[in-house]
């Protein structure tokens, strides 16, 4: 027996579908096209898309667009802001302890200095510290749905300066205050003004900065 969300898609683009409801946190919305029975996974927060959203993936069930409709990115980003996975980390799958720096214990120092400890986030060391791409270096990344910071283990070793993984760790914090957008022009907009404007009040952002700078060459082909 077919759900009503799939009745009203298959209604509204005229397409046999056959579909399953997800709760993934990376891909919310796939779909496999067949002149038969085309396959679409959504995310359960399709569920309670408005007619809107729905009629646009309805035109795009049906090739109207060439690309996911930027009504639907957008719907999609703003969900997933409201939506907490945090309870699904395992929490003794997270390092935080380095051999030259304990992520934790920076954290929380940034966290009362400029959060009033108001922000409830997780972090972690990523990677095996070794360099491999130079010119595709992550030093940090900011899971939104997880709450989760990864610092790349490259940057436990005395050769970057405690201002530099402290800048890094700030760095991903104001993701999760500055959170990204599209914009009118359907761009994705992640480092913001107010973002900008915030990462210039870390206390050494100059000298991280100079620092950055100086040694690009070193850590970016």
């Amino acid at each position: 027996m077919t759900c009503p969300l799939q009745q009203k898609l298959e209604a509204s683009s005229g397409l046999k579908l056959k579909l399953k409801i997800n709760d993934n946190r990376s891909t919310m919305l796939s779909i496999k096209w067949d002149p038969v029975c085309t396959k679409i996974s959504l995310h359960r927060m399709f569920l309670e898309a408005p007619k809107n959203i729905m009629d646009s993936l309805a035109c795009y069930l049906r090739h109207e667009e060439g690309n996911i409709p930027l009504s639907i990115r957008r719907f999609m980003e703003n969900k997933m802001k409201g939506i907490d996975y945090s309870h699904q980390l395992d929490q003794t799958k997270l390092y935080c302890h380095g051999h030259v720096y304990n992520l934790k214990k920076i954290y929380h120092e940034l966290n009362n200095q400029y959060f009033n400890n108001e922000l409830d986030l997780s972090i972690t060391w990523f990677g095996n510290g070794i360099q491999r791409n130079r010119s595709r270096v992550m030093f940090g990344l900011y899971n939104e749905g997880l709450r989760l910071i990864k610092i790349n283990r490259l940057l436990d070793s005395p050769t970057f300066p405690d201002y530099i993984v402290s800048f890094v760790i700030y760095h991903e914090m104001l993701h999760h205050v500055c959170p990204s957008y599209f914009d009118g022009n359907g761009q994705h907009q992640i480092h913001t003004k107010e973002f900008r404007a915030q990462e210039k009040k870390f206390r050494y952002y100059e000298k991280a900065q100079l620092w950055i700078e100086e040694n690009k060459s070193f850590f970016f082909a």
